[in-house]
Order: C-alpha cells, then structure tokens, then sequence
C-alpha cells in the first residue's frame, strides 16, 4: 500500500452541509499532498447543502442515516483507497498537514493512527493550551480530576476527561497518546472501525474517546504529529445561553458516561468535572 502516491488516499467527511465545507475542502485541495478522493457523507434531505461543491476530487455519498458516527462509517465502507483520512467539516488543515501525517504514517508502521496538533485558528495557539493564570486552583482542579498524577497530557484522567497535548508544552515531533480528537485522523483502511458504536441520540459528545479505545483494543497504536498541523474556530461555554449550555452539558454526561461504563472507568470524580464545569459557567457568565 505504501508504494502508491501519495495523493492515493481517501478522505471521509461526515457533515449536514454546513456553510464551513467549502473551505474545509478548499484548504485540502491547497496543501502540498491534494487527496485524489473526498467522500461527503450527508444524509439524503440534505443533499442541496451540498449541490455547489465543484471540486474534482469529491464523491457526494447520500446516506440514511443521520449523526457522525454511522455517516463516517458509511464513508469509510465506500473508500477507493488504502489510506483514509476522516476528517470534521469544520477543520482547516495547513498545507503540509497531509504530507506529514502521512510521512508518519510511513515511518511507524501501517499499525498506526496519527492525529495533527490542533490549533486555535484566531490565536494560532493550540487549542489545549493552559492558562498561566491561577497555578495554584489549576493543580487543584487537575488533583481533584486525577488524583496525584495530575496533569496529563493525551491521557483520559480518572474523572473520565480526554486531557489534551500541547505541542508548545510537548518537546518533540511525535507523542503516543491514549486517545485522538476525531476532527482529524488517518489510518490505514484494513485497521478502521466499521461497525456503529455509538448507541445515543443527538451529537455524539465524546464518540473520539470510545472510538480511540476501539482502535486501542485492535492493537493500533495513537500517535500525534506535531509538525502537522490544523486549525478550527473555537466557542467558549460561556457564551452560551443558560439553556444551551444544560443541553450541551447533559449530552457531554450522556457521552462520558456511556464510554466509562463501557470500558469500565467508573469512577465518582466524573460529578466533580461536572460542579466545576458549572461554577466555572457560572462565574464566568454571570460575573459582574
């Protein structure tokens, strides 16, 4: 598989249409590796979001099913290629993303799946970065998620919270991780996971956690290129309005929850990640 072009990859995007497509695949097919296949995997009544798109190298796959989870793996039954990549389609790839996750693609091993850092696209920080501020409440809040490990990057602390890496506070090129943010990912086709794993309604809140155990569990191993880099906008929590955030809030439970008793993480430090999630809400929204 590794002697084919570069370029012979399919990428797999799982959306409803939204206005931030165009550009997702606009900055694709501007990097310094153009994939030769893009699957937009959008559900049937949803089909004129997507009638604008031009681009060469996209296949429009109607589907019957609605949410991330069964769209992508449609998507990923329907690739012509032996390398995939899924992406969201809301992110940015730079222009040497591709090429280098796929350059570590080819150094590690086809046992692998590689992630890129991800950034802010406003501040161009990683979206994972730390606040200097308040040190002290910072290694509390971590103690209490975590207990005496604290702080770990790329790891799922005992309150079940997927800790992100940094590539800024991370000294190297490449980082074994536990788990991968879903917005972007390549693997190799014969390692992907092809069967619906996601039993809730709605938007699938923390479906990148259960997925990345499923890959662990095939014996692929979770890596993040740091050189590699993509972008997506971030919102703040705080500019909810109280009723969006309850909802968004519940549904993140729902996903948390459903992924710590599936692999059997329970742990009571789940319902402090919650208090402080919404004291935290609270203080911010509400401060005078």
């Amino acid at each position: 598989m590794f002697n084919q072009p570069k370029s012979a990859m399919s990428v797999v995007i799982a959306t409803l249409g939204a206005d931030c497509l165009a550009k997702t695949i606009e900055c694709l097919n501007q990097g310094s590796v153009v994939p030769e296949e893009i699957l937009i995997c959008i559900p049937v009544e949803n089909m004129d979001r997507v009638a604008y798109l031009k681009f060469n190298n996209i296949r429009i796959l109607p589907t019957n099913v609605r949410g991330q989870v069964p769209q992508r793996i449609l998507g990923f039954n329907n690739v012509s290629h032996e390398v995939v990549m899924q992406l969201d389609d809301d992110i940015s790839v730079d222009e040497f993303c591709v090429e280098r996750l796929l350059e570590t693609l080819h150094a590690l091993g086809p046992e692998v799946a590689v992630a890129p850092a991800l950034l802010d696209q406003e501040s161009g920080s990683s979206v994972y970065k730390k606040s200097e501020k308040n040190r002290f409440l910072l290694a509390l809040y971590y103690w209490l998620m975590n207990g005496s490990e604290g702080f770990a990057p790329g790891r799922i602390d005992k309150s079940g919270s997927s800790v992100g890496l940094d590539p800024a506070m991370s000294p190297g090129a490449i980082h074994d991780v536990e788990w991968l943010a879903g917005g972007c990912v390549i693997h190799c086709k014969k390692n992907l996971v092809l069967e619906n794993f996601w039993p809730l309604p709605g938007k699938a809140y923390y479906e990148d956690v259960v997925h990345s155990y499923l890959l662990r569990q095939k014996g692929i191993r979770l890596v993040i290129e740091t050189t590699a880099r993509c972008s997506i906008e971030l919102f703040s929590h705080s500019s909810f309005q109280p009723r969006e955030f309850v909802v968004n809030l519940y549904r993140d439970y729902l996903g948390r929850r459903y992924f710590m008793r599936r692999f059997s993480r329970n742990s009571p430090r789940i319902y402090l990640f919650y208090v402080t999630r919404i004291l935290s809400y609270l203080r911010t929204r509400f401060r005078a």
